[in-house]
This record gives structure tokens, sequence and C-alpha cells, in this order.
């Protein structure tokens, strides 16, 4: 006669089901064999072959939202420094709409003064003393333009490449084009500061119109690090324990 622990308990499920758990494995470690065999794996996040071979293993992508202006880090303006204070012409405002600039509006200079470094002379403000000595190690495009001037339209611009919600954030093109060498960890993760984050929200780092399982894992600086890990409300360690 069996008889069942009340309430049941860890040892007593491994005692009777124990082979049965053996052969659930078997039969999955077979399938995972057999369809990275196979020509179309069906593991979304299995690794593929770029289009070139790929140098970088990791990439750490550092977006400073509510950072000091370009103008004040690495694009130098001088005619906007030279017109500082002053007026901007009538016809250069002809036709022009954006957010907070009126005809009463002037032009405002750089307040921190430039400099070239390295062989490449790149110019860098005061603010940025240690960027200016790896200066010659590092690329700086200021070739991108858009016409997004509100935070969250020019958030989700940086991270998407378009205004609109619902695209998907660079990390999820990433993942979707090259998969994950790993199937116990996410793709890849997300850091944010601040108590609201980014103001363009989790499409910053969302799937968009790709399956969700393509889109970021976030972790927070304050309460769980990674939301539905811990025990919910009401299920105390010990009662964990006691379950299966």
């Amino acid at each position: 006669m069996t008889t069942i622990a009340s309430p049941f308990a860890r040892r007593w499920f491994l005692q009777q089901c124990g082979v049965g758990l053996g052969a659930i494995a078997a039969q999955q470690l077979l399938a995972e064999r057999n369809g990275a065999c196979a020509a179309g794996n069906s593991d979304p996040l299995a690794a593929k072959d770029g289009h070139f071979p790929g140098k970088a293993k990791n990439v750490i992508f550092l977006f400073m939202a509510g950072a000091p202006s370009h103008l004040e880090l690495f694009d130098n303006k001088p005619e906007l420094t030279k017109y500082d204070g002053q007026l901007p012409p009538a016809e250069l405002l002809e036709g022009y709409r954006a957010a907070f600039i009126n005809p009463n509006s002037r032009f405002l200079g750089p307040k921190f003064p430039f400099a070239r470094h390295g062989q490449c002379g790149a110019e860098l403000s005061e603010l940025l003393p240690h960027l200016a000595n790896v200066v010659d190690d590092i690329a700086i495009v200021k070739s991108m333009v858009t016409d997004a001037f509100n935070h969250a339209p020019g958030q989700i611009m940086m991270s998407t490449g378009s205004q609109q919600f619902g695209k998907p954030s660079l990390g999820a093109w990433t993942l979707y084009g090259l998969g994950s060498e790993t199937r116990d960890l996410p793709g890849f993760v997300v850091f944010s500061t601040g108590k609201k984050g980014p103001s363009g929200g989790n499409s910053n780092w969302g799937s968009g119109f790709l399956p969700t399982v393509y889109q970021g894992v976030q972790f927070r600086t304050s309460g769980d690090p990674v939301l539905y890990l811990s025990n919910p409300d009401g299920v105390s360690d010990q009662m964990q324990r006691e379950s299966l």
C-alpha cells in the first residue's frame, strides 16, 4: 500500500516519480539535439551566423537620457558661440516649428570651452577630460539627424529608429538576427536609473511587432531586481519549502 505524504514533500515526490522525471529529461535532451541537427531549428533564440564574421562578443549600449547636450560635449559650434545671446534672424525660423521656441528665443552658445585632442584632433569640451585621453581609440559619429525634439519620441527614435511606438528595439533586432549563445540567461538585459526610468518606457528595449521572446529583461534599481522571480505576497519561504 502506498502512503501519500501530506502535505506533499520533495523527498516523497522524487521517490515516487524519479524514474518518470528521468524519462522526461531524456526526451527533452534528445529533442534539443535533433532540433539542433535539423535544418530549421525551432528554437527562436538559437545562435545564428551573421552576414559578416563578427568580432565583438559583448556589447554595452549606454544611452544617456537627460545627459548634457552634445553641444556641450563633443559637437563644437563656433557660429553658435559667436551669436550667443542674440535673436535669430527671422528667415531662420520661417516655417520652423519646435517646442519652446518662439520669435523671442535667443541663441545659447556652449558654456564650456573646447580643445583639440589626440592625433585625430577631435574637439572635446573640458567636461570630458578622461575621454580626451583615449580619443584616438573611439569613433564619434556626428551625422545622425532627427526632427524628434520631445523626450519620449526622441528616446524611442534612438532605441528603435522610429518615433512611433510598436517598433522593435536595437537589442531585439540584434537578438532576432544573431540569436543567443545561452538558453539559461536572457538574450540581453537592461539597466535604467531613476524611479520612473526613460520617458519612452519599456518600448526602449521592447520587441515591438517581433515575438516577445526577443524583448530585453530589465534589472530594476529598487524592489525586486527582476520581476516575478520572488515569492508572491502571502507565500513565505517556509511555505515554498513545504510544497513541491
